[in-house]
């Protein structure tokens, strides 16, 4: 049941049950203190009555009539100073009886005779009766005088405040139900704000957020961190929406031609020997871009999924394998030109597997190919700088614009679109190395002046 409550349900009930709880101890020590104490005085004021009565004995045993020695007490002096609802009793030096004078006093059997010397609470019927027993010695005289008191009194007391503590409990209670009320209302009503600002969101209203309080409290500090969170959530959303746009459109424009071209055949292209080629051709290189495209998608797919970084890295020589790179190039481009100046003496180990290395590689080198003229010319140079390894890649093609510049690594950006689809670029291979290596906690950086060329450097943190 207490699971189906709402927080601010559960607030309130645990709270008026804490109160409660508080209470009702607090009370039983206030109600045990208070008996102890009455109960102290109680006995105090009869051991003191107990004195006085001795005292006045003692001083009027002088007038008393004397017996074989014995003093011989009347119950007509002692009734005098007996008060309501007291019972005063002496016995001889042997137990017997004496006196015994009372006053709206309960009857008592002779078994209080025996009680030991000190108090004792004795019940009788409905009523409790207080006793105290002390030796009573006056010139020849040697007995025990015995002095009661009914707590009649004591017990109302008791009861009185019995009832007014449980009513002050009944009172707490319900007080304690109103107040935990208010305050888990005033202490959820952030949560409420947030909870009716997600409700907002819900409804794809990604521009919502959460006003924060001034109160530097727990809530202030998690609307901060919604806030900050949302602001990510709503990017992200605008880049795949954007994202979503773009490869819309990259592959639209392939299937586009394709799509074309079949159908110029299936009029009467196939019986023309010269437009089925042709269409044939474009149609074939149309398909390889979009395979191109959708491999780099899966590409990004598998970077933006975090995939896990391979436990160890493989050793591998970082000259082996850029002087691999760089004869597979010379031996599809004949007109190239790379100057590898990679220092040969830098045997580190990079904190970065092979395949993935490779990957960077080419990315880099097939743009400085794509952008370069006729005469294409690629000089390749690194160095040791802190705990990096820095590689750059230099080509002599048109430049980028200093504007350009900080877009280059966005998805799909060309500088040059009509260009840059000629030579069959997608606009998303620098965007896969910026994001690969900084899976590595590496960082890529471009410089480029246009009509000079481009370089690309590659930050990789090493491990030896």
């Amino acid at each position: 049941m207490l699971n189906k409550l709402s927080i601010k349900g559960k607030m309130t009930l645990l709270s008026a049950i804490v109160i409660f709880v508080i209470f009702m101890i607090v009370n039983l020590i206030q109600l045990f203190l208070i008996q102890t104490l009455t109960s102290k005085q109680e006995e105090d004021s009869l051991r003191k009555r107990s004195e006085e009565i001795q005292v006045f004995l003692a001083e009027q045993a002088k007038y008393l009539e004397t017996e074989g020695g014995n003093i011989v007490l009347s119950d007509q002096f002692l009734e005098r100073i007996v008060e309501n609802e007291e019972m005063v009793r002496i016995l001889d030096q042997n137990g017997q009886e004496i006196l015994n004078i009372s006053n709206n006093f309960p009857e008592l059997n002779n078994e209080i005779n025996a009680l030991e010397r000190g108090f004792s609470r004795i019940n009788i019927k409905e009523d409790t009766v207080l006793l105290y027993r002390s030796p009573l010695d006056m010139k020849s005289f040697h007995g025990t005088i015995i002095i009661g008191q009914n707590e009649e009194v004591f017990e109302g007391f008791l009861e009185k405040v019995l009832w007014t503590l449980i009513l002050g409990t009944i009172l707490s209670l319900a007080l304690s139900i109103v107040s935990g009320r208010l305050l888990a209302g005033k202490l959820l009503s952030p949560l409420r704000v947030l909870t009716n600002t997600m409700k907002k969101i819900e409804n794809e209203n990604f521009a919502e957020r959460v006003p924060v309080m001034e109160t530097n409290d727990e809530f202030s500090q998690l609307s901060l961190i919604f806030n900050r969170m949302m602001d990510k959530v709503e990017a992200s959303m605008l880049q795949q929406q954007k994202f979503v746009g773009d490869a819309s459109h990259e592959l639209r424009t392939p299937l586009a031609i394709i799509h074309g071209h079949l159908s110029l055949l299936k009029r009467w292209g196939k019986n023309d020997k010269e437009v089925l080629d042709k269409s044939l051709n474009i149609s074939i290189n149309e398909t390889k871009r979009m395979i191109e495209l959708t491999k780099e998608l899966l590409w990004l797919s598998q970077l933006e999924n975090h995939r896990e970084k391979q436990d160890t890295i493989g050793s591998y020589q970082i000259t082996d394998t850029v002087n691999e790179i760089v004869s597979n190039y010379l031996l599809i481009y004949p007109n190239l030109t790379i100057h590898n100046e990679i220092d040969a003496k830098h045997t580190i180990q990079l904190a970065i597997p092979e395949e993935q290395f490779k990957q960077l590689l080419i990315i880099i080198m097939d743009n400085a190919i794509k952008y370069s003229g006729e005469n294409k010319e690629i000089t390749i140079t690194s160095n040791i700088m802190n705990d990096n390894y820095r590689i750059d890649i230099q080509d002599n093609g048109v430049g980028i614009s200093k504007e350009d510049i900080p877009h280059i690594f966005d998805r799909f950006y060309r500088v040059d679109k009509a260009r840059s689809r000629e030579s069959g670029g997608s606009g998303l291979g620098l965007s896969i190395a910026k994001e690969m290596i900084e899976e590595y906690e590496g960082t890529i950086l471009a410089d480029s002046i246009v009509g000079e060329g481009t370089k690309i450097s590659l930050i990789i943190p090493y491990i030896s």
